[in-house]
């Protein structure tokens, strides 16, 4: 605040206190229920933010129990040596339980190509051509150029951009000759890899002509298994829905017995109650983190001998903590049409204590998930269960435009309202200041004129 002038100086008397107090008196009182008002504010705004983020955090792990096949958790137990497995078994959406025995009779496998050549590093062709590549559907085709050599035609067939897959190699024999080795890469009964060439120079390449170095090493074929002494076949090693909810992905041929047949292996789908009971703890455990999180927020200070202990939440007695309470509560609370034999999740070994938090008791909830499992999971899942309905009731608070973005952008509207006030009493502070100097000046130039009487009428007549 600038100052106007040295109010005093002429007097003798310290003005300049007596503005400077008068001024921190008048700041205080304009100053003070604005400070006030925007602290609450923003202790108000921060407690809301506090409580989005943990509704938030919920919101989150309901979704992941509101998620197509979240309760359908199966176990799944294969009798095979499990240092070198025949199968995995895993389950996918659908799988229902159930026990099999699976025989792996045959290995899906790829069509292999083999040639020997005089060098990897000499002249092939003497004219530009063609070679294309086919199996299973799929085909690609290179250029080759005049003086190619097999190290060439190798590269331009693994860097191929259109290349489905097929892999080439060379190896360099102990007698001095070079093997082009041609993986497919496809599998399955009829995907025989094929090679044409353009010219007769390149015909060298191609299936079944009469001066082809290639020949096949290894037809493609398809993996073949017997379940319960149906037989299954894929074109791959991984047989997918082949049995609704399962996918078998077979490693190697079954054992033999003494008389070379195969034996089987058994495969046993269980529900995976473990699993369904971690899901339904992580409700648990988010609601009660929820709950935690609102009764802070919450809280009132505390008072000790009539004096407030300032250890309130930042929510004190804001509503929209209980609001958010008695949703939880209610929610869990309310009877559900969902299910035929549990109306709340209190039958199911879940129990409420007196601060509202949840608890499971294992045993009981095990029990249920053995009894009545489908009716457990219609309990929590389902676009009307309590996960979906918990979520859709939150989510009012937490959307964009929701319940706390509006009392937010209140709030916010309400701190630039007081930061406006904040300006005006700067400029009304700066008036004032200005009045002050003007009355305390004129005082001041009287006091002066009076001591200056005084001083010449003690002097005539002290004469």
């Amino acid at each position: 605040m600038t100052t106007i002038t040295s109010a005093g100086a002429g007097s003798g008397i310290d003005l300049e206190s007596v503005i400077s107090a008068s001024l921190e008196a008048k700041k205080t009182q304009l100053q003070q229920p604005i400070t006030t008002k925007k602290t609450n504010t923003q202790i108000t705004l921060s407690g809301l933010s506090q409580l989005k983020s943990a509704i938030s955090t919920f919101s989150s792990t309901l979704e992941s129990l509101t998620k197509t096949g979240a309760f359908n958790k199966r176990s799944v137990k294969v009798t095979q040596d499990s240092d070198d497995p025949v199968m995995t078994v895993t389950t996918n959406t659908g799988a229902s339980n159930g026990q099999y025995n699976i025989t792996v009779n045959k290995l899906a496998t790829t069509s292999k190509q083999e040639g020997t050549f005089d060098s990897s590093t000499t002249s092939l062709v003497t004219a530009d051509g063609t070679l294309t590549f086919k199996a299973g559907g799929e085909e690609f085709t290179i250029d080759v150029k005049a003086g190619d050599t097999l190290q060439n035609i190798r590269n331009r067939i693994n860097n191929s951009g259109d290349n489905f897959g097929l892999s080439a190699n060379i190896i360099n024999t102990s007698d001095g000759k070079s093997k082009l080795v041609l993986d497919s890469g496809v599998s399955g009964d009829g995907n025989n890899m094929t090679i044409t060439a353009s010219t007769d120079e390149l015909k060298i390449f191609e299936t079944g002509a009469t001066n082809s170095k290639m020949s096949q090493t290894q037809a493609a074929s398809s993996a073949s298994i017997d379940v319960d002494g149906n037989t299954l076949t894929s074109e791959t090693n991984t047989f997918d829905d082949t049995i609704v909810g399962l996918k078998i992905e077979v490693n190697r041929l079954s054992d033999k017995d003494s008389n070379g047949n195969y034996l089987s292996n058994k495969v046993a789908i269980t529900t995976d109650t473990a699993s369904v009971q971690s899901l339904v703890q992580s409700f648990v455990d988010g609601y009660n983190t929820l709950i935690e999180k609102t009764t802070a927020l919450g809280k009132r200070n505390s008072i000790v001998a009539g004096e407030s202990q300032e250890d309130g939440g930042a929510l004190a007695g804001d509503s929209t903590t209980r609001s958010v309470t008695n949703l939880l509560v209610n929610a869990v609370s309310t009877p559900s049409t969902e299910s035929t034999v549990f109306s709340t999740i209190f039958q199911l070994g879940i129990e409420m204590d007196n601060n509202g938090k949840l608890s499971i008791d294992s045993d009981t909830f095990a029990d249920a998930l053995d009894g009545n499992f489908d009716q457990v999971v219609a309990l929590f899942g389902g676009e009307k269960g309590i996960a979906q309905t918990l979520l859709d009731q939150l989510d009012d608070y937490t959307d964009t435009g929701g319940l706390l973005a509006q009392r937010q952008d209140s709030l916010n509207s309400d701190l630039r309202y007081l930061n406006q006030k904040e300006s005006d009493v700067t400029e009304q502070l700066t008036k004032y200041e200005t009045s002050l100097r003007a009355q305390y000046g004129s005082l001041d130039t009287l006091l002066a004129k009076m001591n200056q009487s005084a001083s010449y009428l003690s002097l005539i007549s002290s004469s």
